[in-house]
C-alpha cells in the first residue's frame, strides 16, 4: 500500500497521545497509524480501542505488559502494510505539510532514511518561540567526538550525517532489514543511534533535512513512556546501553569517529551523566534548603 505507516509506541502519556493522533491523521500522506500499547496503565488501551473503531486508519497492538521501545518499534513495523514507516512518538507534534515536504526532500536528496529538524519545546512555549530559541544554535550537527548531535539545530540546507533524530521516515523494507536491538532496555538509550549507525554502516544513505519540522514537548515530572523509572535508575540505564552500544559497535565507530579509547570514553560519558543529572541536581536542592532554613531563622 502506497503512503505511510506512522508506527507510535505508547506508555501511559493518554493526555499527548490525544494530541498526537489527529495531527498525524490530518497529513494527507498517512495512511495508517499503528499504535503499540506497551503495558499501559492508564486508559490509553480504551483511547485506543474507541479511534480505532471511529477510524479505520486506526490500527493497535496489545503488549499486555512492558516489552521496551525498540521491542515495540519492531512491532509495529512488522504490521505496517504501506511502503514507507515514520518512527512517530506519543508526544510529537508535526509541523504542517510535514511529510509532503520530507517525501520531497528525500528524492531530491537521494536518502534512503530521513530525518527533519525535531525541536524539543518546553510546555510554556508557542511553537515559534521554540524555533526562534533553537534558531541560535551554533556549530556542527554531529560531534563526532562526543557520539552526540544537535536534533533542533537549523542547518540551511539538507546534509548527509550518519546520526538522526530519533522520528525518522524510510521504506518499510529498510526498518526491517535493520530493526532495532531490542536489548537496548530500560529508558533504551542509544536504541535509535544503533539503529542508524548499523544502517550507515550497511551503506544507507541518512538525510537531515532542516525544512521539515517536529516538537517534542519538554514534559514537567514525567512519568510517562522511557521516563517512568526514578533519575537514579534511569542515570544507569543510559550508562549501561551506552557501554552496549559502544562496545557493540566500535569497530564502526574507530572507523567513522573520534571518540579514542572506547574505555576512556564510556568512563567520561558515565561520570559526567552521574555529576550532571544526579550530583548537581542534588546539590542545588540542598543549597536552596540550607538558603529557607536560614531564612526561615533570621525572621
Amino acid at each position: 500500500m502506497m503512503g505511510i505507516s506512522v508506527v507510535i509506541p505508547t506508555k501511559d502519556r493518554l493526555p499527548y497521545l490525544r494530541k498526537t493522533v489527529p495531527m498525524f491523521l490530518a497529513q494527507e500522506e498517512v495512511e495508517e497509524l499503528v499504535i503499540v500499547v506497551d503495558g499501559c496503565r492508564d486508559a490509553t488501551l480504551e483511547y485506543v480501542e474507541a479511534a480505532s473503531a471511529r477510524d479505520g486508519r486506526i490500527r493497535y497492538v496489545d503488549n499486555v505488559t512492558n516489552r521496551g521501545l525498540p521491542w515495540s518499534r519492531n512491532r509495529g513495523i512488522e504490521l505496517a502494510e504501506c511502503d514507507y514507516v515514520f518512527t512517530g512518538e506519543d508526544d510529537l507534534e508535526v509541523s504542517e505539510n510535514f511529510f509532503a515536504t520530507l517525501l520531497a526532500h528525500m528524492e531530491t536528496s537521494g536518502a534512503d532514511i530521513i530525518s527533519g529538524r525535531n525541536i524539543f519545546q518546553h510546555e510554556s512555549e508557542s511553537h515559534a518561540e521554540a524555533i526562534a530559541r533553537t534558531n541560535k544554535a551554533t556549530g556542527p550537527s554531529v560531534n563526532r567526538r562526543t557520539l552526540s548531535f544537535d536534533p533542533g539545530i537549523n542547518t540551511k540546507t539538507d546534509q548527509e550525517q550518519p546520526l538522526l533524530p530519533a522520528p525518522m521516515l524510510a521504506r518499510t523494507d529498510i526498518f526491517r532489514k535493520v530493526k532495532y536491538d531490542d536489548s537496548f532496555r530500560g529508558n533504551a538509550w542509544r536504541e535509535e543511534t544503533d539503529f542508524q549507525l548499523r544502517a550507515y554502516g550497511a551503506g544507507y544513505k541518512l538525510v537531515y533535512c532542516p525544512h521539515a519540522i517536529t516538537f517534542n514537548i519538554v514534559i514537567v515530572n514525567d512519568r510517562g513512556g522511557v521516563h517512568s523509572t526514578g533519575q537514579v535508575k534511569r542515570v544507569s540505564w543510559i550508562i549501561k546501553n551506552n557501554w552496549q552500544f559502544v562496545t557493540k559497535n566500535r569497530e564502526l565507530l574507530a572507523r567513522e569517529f573520534e571518540i579514542g579509547s572506547p574505555r576512556i570514553y564510556i568512563a567520561k560519558f558515565a561520570v559526567k551523566r552521574v555529576f550532571t543529572e544526579i550530583i548537581l541536581p542534588a546539590m542545588v536542592i540542598w543549597k536552596r534548603r540550607i538558603f529557607a532554613t536560614f531564612r526561615g531563622s533570621s525572621a
